[in-house]
């Protein structure tokens, strides 16, 4: 008995010496299971709106944030060609105020940037004849996703070597030096005007890119952010000729003939502008040469996505997708109506999306829309069927 005391003494003496002797083997836990989280796995959740209805959400979006892979997607409305001017020509030595141009090229991919593209693009004169060629340089993925290509930088030699005096209707063609196939190709046309305030100088113009065949097409879509969460903004454009400023805009939102929401709301409400279509001289001396996009958006106006977010943020808010139908977007300067687009929402919350979208992939749920041109404004009416995306018209898409 005394033995056996004194054996279960000993092994408690070492049990506890062991508990204050710090750790000195390693000890393999099982592994935990791997948790995806993009797999969802609620059902539908149910929420109390402010009139004491119960919503029942199906926790599925209607449209996911558009991601590019690395097979690389030429956005065709990213395209654009201009005219930079030089107040001296090559082939006219000892002129300074002879004018010049070469032409610039840019667009954009959507893409990861996964591997760097060779891309070559090459000029034509007007009689077809080969102009010149340069290789185009590859930018870094921007926060939309898109990465640019663009023409290198016209005075490394180009301007002293290549540059013309000649207006007309030029061609261009953009081509993969890898595979040899040709990714792009168009024209473009282009015009000069006098810089000169008194006096006009025989040979001193700047040369511009017409792109009147811009105005009649508008778009709608989504900011490039995450939307999965919901309550989003769409995003209406329209372009605008001439020298207009953001005070003198105003887009008003119709559905069902009842106007819902407008640009001078407040809040997240308003009108911005980008991607412009200019030269150094047009806003000074040629207003008419100059195009710009303008965008406007609705703080009442949003897509629901059957998202997560708080809907108590936006109590006055209609949401696009849980109510289908035409709406109606009219653009007025100076309170005078200059533009006029619908756009149809579905019975199942998406975009209703013209046939000659397949010609034109845009990310973002962004669509091509038909824009009615209002008023007394100058412009190349017929332009569009024949020079839009330099010439490469969209097949089916027709005014109103």
């Amino acid at each position: 008995m005394k033995k056996i005391f004194a054996l279960i003494t000993f092994v408690s003496a070492c049990i506890v010496g062991t508990a204050a002797v710090p750790a000195q083997l390693t000890i393999k836990l099982p592994g935990l299971p791997t948790v995806d989280k993009k797999k969802k796995t609620d059902g539908p959740t149910t929420r109390t709106t402010n009139d004491g209805k119960d919503e029942t959400r199906s926790g599925d979006n209607i449209y996911k944030t558009s991601r590019p892979t690395a097979t690389p997607v030429l956005l065709k409305n990213s395209v654009y060609v201009q005219a930079k001017t030089h107040n001296e020509y090559w082939k006219m030595k000892g002129q300074n105020n002879y004018s010049s141009w070469v032409p610039l090229i840019k667009f954009n991919h959507f893409y990861n940037n996964d591997k760097s593209l060779n891309y070559t693009v090459d000029y034509f004169n007007p009689d077809g004849s080969p102009w010149y060629s340069e290789k185009l340089e590859q930018g870094n993925l921007a926060a939309d996703r898109t990465v640019r290509f663009e023409s290198p930088s016209p005075y490394n030699g180009v301007l002293d070597t290549k540059s013309t005096a000649a207006i007309g209707v030029f061609a261009f063609k953009i081509t993969d030096d890898d595979t040899k196939q040709v990714l792009y190709q168009g024209k473009f046309k282009v015009g000069k005007f006098s810089t000169e305030s008194g006096r006009p100088e025989k040979n001193k113009f700047d040369f511009f890119v017409e792109h009147d065949w811009l105005l009649p097409f508008g778009m709608i879509g989504f900011h490039h952010s995450d939307i999965e969460i919901g309550g989003i903004m769409p995003e209406v454009s329209v372009w605008l000729k001439g020298m207009v400023s953001v005070e003198e805009l105003e887009g008003r939102l119709f559905y069902k003939g009842q106007q819902i929401a407008s640009t001078k709301d407040g809040a997240e409400s308003g009108v911005s502008d980008y991607d412009e279509r200019t030269t150094q001289f047009a806003p000074p001396f040629a207003p008419q040469n100059m195009w710009k996009r303008w965008q406007f958006q609705w703080n009442n106006f949003r897509f629901d996505n059957n998202g997560g977010f708080n809907h108590d943020y936006y109590p006055k808010a209609l949401y696009a997708d849980k109510n289908p139908g035409e709406y109606t977007v009219k653009i007025f300067r100076n309170g005078a109506q200059i533009r006029e687009l619908s756009f149809t929402v579905a019975a199942d919350g998406r975009f209703a999306v013209p046939a000659y979208t397949d010609q034109i992939f845009m990310p973002y749920q962004r669509i091509i829309l038909p824009v009615k041109v209002i008023g007394a404004e100058k412009w190349d009416s017929a332009a569009w069927k024949t020079d839009a995306f330099y010439g490469n018209p969209l097949k089916g898409f027709a005014l109103q």
